[in-house]
């Protein structure tokens, strides 16, 4: 297995679809719908990845972006976010608090695997170094 993803989103037909396609890949993926619940996820996980979404509950994934980023346990592993939110603002503030990359949904399952694929793997390389 290549390794896991940690996903939240609180559309539960965002999150079955990102497992199903990662699912397909060999990844081995982890899902919560609460923004509160990322911190321990990724804590105890210690995931390649962690995809969230902007608006959640238990505080949205902006929060949980930079919970991750100031943890030195969790610091280094890279975060993408699918999201709705399109607003430049936000695209801004999410890249300047960590976030490795930034997809805006509706999206393509494909580009989703390819984007998930580089930072795994940029991760995973860094773990063996």
């Amino acid at each position: 297995m290549p390794g896991c993803i940690v996903v939240a989103d609180d559309d539960p037909t965002i999150v079955d679809l990102v497992k199903l396609r990662l699912g397909m890949a060999q990844y081995d993926v982890a899902a919560t719908h609460d923004a509160a619940a990322v911190q321990a996820m990724v804590r105890a996980r210690r995931p390649l990845l962690v995809i969230l979404d902007v608006q959640m509950p238990g505080g949205g994934g902006l929060s949980a972006l930079s919970k991750i980023k100031a943890d030195p346990e969790t610091s280094a592993v890279p975060v993408m976010m699918l999201t709705g939110e399109r607003n430049p603002e936000t695209v801004l503030l999410a890249m300047e608090g960590g976030a490795d990359d930034y997809l805006v949904k509706p999206f393509n399952p494909d580009a989703l695997l390819r984007r998930v694929s580089r930072l795994a793997d940029k991760n995973s390389k860094a773990v063996l170094i």
